[in-house]
């Protein structure tokens, strides 16, 4: 083989190396932007879904329904001098 073949050979495989990886990184590139959106999406629902949870423990620590719920338990509030304090 003559020394020109030689060259024009390696210089198709070094341009078909250099093309799979160029369609390699557009692909992953694909992947990763598909990914990220996806995870964006799970991200926007575990946002709403904690801005719920944060909603739902605020009514559920009102001081009104704790007493109305104490209320008929038959919880009263103590009377003076019922009342001990602990210190630590």
């Amino acid at each position: 083989m003559s020394k020109i073949k030689m060259h024009f050979i390696a210089l198709i495989v070094i341009l078909a190396i250099l093309g799979m990886f160029y369609v390699w990184t557009s692909m992953e590139t694909m992947k990763f932007g598909y990914d990220i959106g996806k995870l964006t999406a799970i991200k926007a629902k575990l946002i709403h879904k904690n801005k719920k949870l944060v909603i739902q423990k605020a009514s559920l620590e009102s001081p009104s329904r704790i007493y109305k719920i104490a209320k008929k338990m038959g919880f009263i509030y103590p009377k003076e001098g019922e009342i001990i304090i602990v210190h630590d």
